[in-house]
């Protein structure tokens, strides 16, 4: 008889039991809470919560079936998501096809990674990241550059862990502390009646000592891992990512032609379009997904591929996104079951009448919880500042907080969470990327998260002392 002991697998959360899970709690707390609505009207387009207009409704028809009916409704209400998720995943499939990004990746590593560590290279993505995060509210428009950076920095020798954390602390924090993130601060400085992105300047020290922060954490994260590979909260975790790097070990001493660099300068070219279409021309998600498209097929031509060839590897790419894809949508679907069992303006309406009552630093402090709490199930932080905003814009006028600190409050509420976030689609799309299980991540995040709590709590009080306004 052998004595040998078996060996423990690595416990790992999975994203769709997690989700699913979710749904299910949902559906049960219907059960419990009463059905309740706020009235809305439409102003500029923006439909608005009316305040002090709650009022509990009959009960909606839900049943056990409808616990299944969230999934494909909620496939259909992030089907825009998606698809971006699934055609950038092939369009960018057919560049390394060609082998545009294999070769600008090396030529890459060997002007960047060749001295030092790499940290440069590590450090120079998170501030990409968190400028497009914190400046332009760029959160599901930085999905596309995900699957790019990830096989640099693993082929720097660092773990996935530091691969996905360079883009995903650098995109989520910049976005939850940006100055000017449109999303969060602008659309609630327009509920509040308040000059657009007035208050800029504690915002911008918020901004960079909250992201000079998360880029130290990840610094010295990423040069422990590189000394010893052991200290990765990967090691052990049984997943096998060599095949992200193996077209970068396979092409190591392939040269860079011409139809290369015309291929990155397009690529290059269909990002900046992105931005600035998005900055500009009123540009959403369909229209990014349909640049990248565009793109990829001009890049197929470029490479002189058979359409046959270029559709098998545009299907490929999709394939390989897919699971990343359906993350978005099952994440759509709690908000679906939310909507249908009418509890979500129950839920706004309790979670107010909490603050009531309270100091002013106690009542922002409290605003700052039940963002985070909705935010579980309202991840969209425009959605959320749409439903929410105009309930706690008149409350913070009675309990004597300045609509300023309010906002502060909800900004810090809404984005300081989504790193931790296990309801966010676009959070376990970009760890999907690198196939970091949520745990692993929760591991790596966790001392990050706390310090950024402690800043919003520190900077929250600052506003009350200086009474920001």
């Amino acid at each position: 008889m052998s004595t040998e002991k078996k060996e423990k697998k690595p416990f790992a959360i999975n994203p769709y039991i997690l989700l699913f899970t979710v749904i299910v709690i949902v559906f049960l707390m219907s059960f419990v809470i009463p059905a309740g609505q706020f009235e809305r009207h439409v102003v500029d387009g923006r439909t608005m919560v009316v305040p002090g207009t709650y009022h509990v409704v009959d009960d909606a028809d839900v049943g056990i079936f409808d616990i299944f009916r969230a999934v494909p409704f909620g496939l259909i209400g992030a089907s825009n998501i998606i698809y971006l998720v699934l055609l950038v995943g092939g369009a960018l499939a057919i560049y390394g096809k060609i082998g545009a990004i294999p070769a600008g990746i090396n030529t890459l590593i060997k002007t960047l990674g060749s001295k030092g560590n790499g940290i440069p290279v590590v450090v120079m993505i998170f501030w990409l990241f968190a400028l497009l995060g914190g400046f332009l509210g760029f959160i599901e428009a930085s999905i596309p550059f995900v699957p790019l950076i990830v096989p640099v920095i693993l082929a720097l020798g660092f773990d996935p862990i530091t691969a996905v954390a360079a883009a995903t602390l650098g995109a989520m924090i910049g976005f939850a502390l940006g100055p000017t993130n449109f999303y969060n601060v602008g659309i609630s400085h327009i509920i509040a009646e308040m000059p657009m992105y007035s208050g800029i300047g504690l915002r911008f020290i918020i901004y960079i000592v909250g992201c000079g922060t998360a880029m130290l954490f990840l610094m010295r994260y990423a040069s422990r891992v590189k000394k010893d590979p052991t200290k990765s909260y990967m090691y052990g975790s049984g997943i096998d990512v060599s095949d992200l790097t193996a077209s970068i070990k396979d092409t190591a001493d392939v040269k860079m032609t011409t139809t290369h660099i015309i291929a990155l300068l397009m690529l290059l070219a269909t990002f900046a379009s992105v931005v600035v279409g998005m900055m500009f021309f009123n540009w959403g998600i369909n229209d990014m997904t349909a640049a990248f498209l565009i793109s990829g097929i001009a890049a197929g031509i470029l490479g002189r591929m058979q359409p046959t060839a270029m559709m098998n590897t545009l299907l490929e790419g999709a394939k390989n996104s897919l699971p990343g894809a359906l993350v978005v949508g099952l994440a759509r679907s709690i908000q679906w079951m939310l909507e249908n069992t009418m509890m979500m303006d129950s839920l706004v309406y309790r979670l107010s009448n909490l603050l009531y009552g309270l100091p002013q630093l106690g009542s922002l402090i409290g605003i700052f919880f039940a963002v985070m709490f909705i935010n579980f199930f309202i991840t969209s932080a425009s959605g959320k500042a749409l439903a929410i905003m105009p309930i706690i814009i008149p409350l913070a006028d009675l309990v004597g907080v300045t609509r300023q600190q309010a906002v502060l409050a909800y900004q810090f509420g809404d984005g300081v969470i989504n790193i931790m976030c296990f309801t966010y689609g676009t959070l376990l799309i970009y760890l999907s990327y690198g196939r970091v299980p949520l745990g692993r991540w929760y591991k790596f995040a966790w001392p990050l998260f706390l310090m950024l709590f402690a800043y919003a709590i520190i900077f929250m009080a600052i506003a009350v002392a200086i009474n920001y306004s």
